[in-house]
């Protein structure tokens, strides 16, 4: 099992610059080594309509110049066969181009030591955080260019700006020590860079062990999540089979934040909302100022640690939330919400007059403050912390399909359209009730039921089971 507990910094003056270079370094060489990528891959991949299907539009000596075809082992392989010698010897050699493709992540590896040659300053850089840089750039492109088990990939990588690369990472801290110095002050000792001062709030897991450590830079501050494993502690998830009286069903919502199926709700914090003048007038005075002058240097940073406060306080009051529904059940049921769905802009509607295409009024306006509202309450981050919660208590957390969980009746399952400002239900069986304490009962509802072939409770498969009981109570009749 692996937990992460992270913890603060309190670097000296000196140790602040040290750090500061050294981020500063592994930012200017993940560019680096990311525009190396992006001239392979833009001189290897052409639309179809650019050139012929049989010969590359780039010729072949310029495709592989300056890349070397072959590597050889420097020291013996750490893998070892049956009889115990290194699979890999010093000396073997090995291509660097497989089926075409080069393989980028050793020769950047390996070219590292030519950037010690060329660029000094950054002998002064841990070798592994300096490695770790170069895997960042090989996952970040993997994930744009191999598709995941849905065939979707990632977004094209962006080369990273002052303020958009805020870690670096040692990647092995097996033998760290924290010790107190000679102030008796609790330190951590980080290569190239010292002991270093930490504010230990808590002690490490008995039978954990650290694995990696990254320094990360916030608004306030310098902080270092370290990375625990225990391998004996097995990583399981409780199976409890829900019931009418162990279950707790919720409603997630804007108006209100949580719709509990009894009747109980929390309101809506929004702790964006009720900041946004506060912010507004942050970034007037922001705009009044001399981009990278002194003051505008300073309003920008209060700009900074209010963003943070705001993210904190969501952040306090969601696992504050998810402890005190647990606390109530043994299995919440909740919908497995599509935030990035539900917060896309509104399809353009068209038309056309007069030979020309008009476009027409489309709504996008109210659906941006519906969007802001909704990233307001983060609720994908919410479900995300549920599960964490609900993980650590022996509880479990199912998810249901969200799917017309609204626009039915909880009580006889008929369809009850609804438009988004309804905010009372009304069924033609009798129920008369909020809307959102109607949905949570729903919600509850389908999570107890049950099917043999698994999957998504869904609203589908309760209306399935309602048609095999109606027949059922037909033929015995």
């Amino acid at each position: 099992m692996q937990l992460t507990y992270k913890y603060r910094l309190k670097p000296t003056k000196a140790q602040l610059a040290t750090i500061a270079t050294h981020l500063e370094l592994c930012r200017r060489q993940y560019n680096y080594r990311l525009s190396e990528r992006f001239r392979w891959w833009e001189s290897t991949r052409t639309p179809v309509n650019a050139c012929p299907l049989i010969a590359s539009i780039v010729p072949i000596e310029e495709i592989y110049q300056n890349i070397p075809l072959t590597r050889v082992q420097t020291r013996d392989g750490r893998k070892k066969d049956e009889s115990g010698n290194p699979v890999t010897r010093k000396g073997d050699i090995f291509s660097n181009i497989e089926g075409g493709y080069v393989q980028w992540q050793t020769i950047q590896l390996a070219d590292l030591k030519n950037t010690k040659k060329l660029f000094p300053d950054y002998k002064a850089l841990n070798s592994q955080v300096l490695q770790d840089v170069v895997n960042r750039v090989e996952t970040s492109f993997s994930n744009f260019t191999t598709p995941d088990k849905s065939g979707h990939r990632r977004g094209k990588p962006k080369f990273k700006g002052f303020h958009y690369y805020k870690s670096f990472t040692y990647p092995q801290l097996d033998n760290l020590d924290i010790v107190k110095d000679e102030q008796n002050r609790i330190c951590i000792n980080l290569a190239k860079i010292g002991q270093v001062p930490i504010v230990f709030h808590r002690p490490i897991a008995t039978g954990f062990k650290v694995k990696t450590g990254t320094v990360i830079r916030e608004a306030d501050g310098w902080y270092i999540a370290l990375t625990l494993e225990d391998k004996m502690v097995p990583v399981t998830v409780a199976e409890i089979q829900p019931t009418d009286e162990n279950t707790l069903g919720i409603d997630l919502g804007i108006t209100n934040y949580v719709y509990i199926y009894n009747g109980e709700r929390v309101e809506n914090p929004r702790f964006l909302r009720k900041s946004a003048e506060k912010l507004a007038t942050l970034q007037g005075k922001l705009a009044s100022r001399i981009k990278g002058s002194k003051p505008w240097k300073i309003i920008k940073d209060k700009i900074s640690r209010f963003h943070q406060f705001v993210a904190r306080a969501r952040l306090d009051f969601q696992f504050k939330m998810a402890q005190d529904l647990l606390s109530k059940c043994d299995v919440l049921v909740v919908e497995d919400l599509s935030v990035k769905n539900m917060t896309r802009r509104a399809k353009p509607k068209t038309d056309v007059e007069n030979g020309s295409l008009v476009y027409l009024p489309n709504g996008q306006a109210a659906k941006s403050g519906l969007n802001k509202s909704m990233l307001d309450a983060a609720h994908g981050q919410f479900a995300n912390i549920l599960k964490y919660v609900a993980w650590k208590l022996g509880k479990n957390v199912l998810l249901v399909d969200p799917k017309g969980t609204s626009q039915y009746c909880w009580n006889c399952l008929n369809k009850v359209p609804k438009e988004l400002a309804e905010r009372w239900h009304s069924c033609r069986c009798g129920e008369s009730l909020d809307r959102d304490e109607n949905s949570a009962k729903l919600i509850k509802k389908i999570g107890l039921i049950h099917e043999s072939g698994g999957g998504t409770p869904s609203l589908k498969k309760a209306l399935a089971q309602r048609e095999i009981e109606a027949c059922s109570w037909a033929v015995l009749r």
